[in-house]
């Protein structure tokens, strides 16, 4: 793994995984960041490896059970350390269909926050938070950035 900073944000990290395992320990490297009310916006084209993101970062803070990508329920809630929401917004087309389920509220709730396809409700992020854009460059190698956003706390 190739990991390099750069000074555009207070946190932003360009990395090469040349395999899953690789991505898994990037996720959990940068899983020691976030705490209680951290919002995280994975993007990237499907299959990219954004559910593999979210559940490194999900072993890191404890959950040991299953964690697919909520793409039917939306969301789903894990237990670790804290609370672990884990989101799949692919299937909704506009940010009024995550107020209206009611989800927005996650978004700097008790827990950690981890939305897959995040880009679909852009307006409904938080001031600050982190991003997490993944794209292929080969069978298992991933680019992947890291970044911060907005103001932390």
């Amino acid at each position: 793994m190739q990991v390099a900073s750069h000074p555009k944000s207070a946190y932003e990290r360009h990395a090469r995984c040349a395999t899953v395992q690789e991505t898994e320990r990037l996720a959990a490297s940068f899983a020691v960041h976030l705490f209680p009310g951290s919002f995280v916006a994975m993007t990237g084209a499907l299959g990219a490896g954004k559910s593999v993101i979210a559940r490194a970062i999900g072993a890191a803070w404890g959950v040991v059970d299953a964690m697919p990508s909520p793409t039917y329920t939306i969301m789903a809630v894990h237990r670790g350390r804290i609370p672990i929401y884990h989101m799949d917004l692919y299937r909704l087309t506009s940010a009024d269909e995550l107020e209206f389920a009611g989800l927005r509220h996650y978004f700097q709730g008790d827990g950690i926050c981890l939305v897959e396809w995040a880009e679909r409700a852009r307006e409904a992020w938080p001031p600050f938070g982190w991003t997490v854009h993944i794209e292929a460059s080969g069978e298992s190698e991933r680019k992947i950035v890291i970044a911060a956003f907005g103001k932390l706390r």
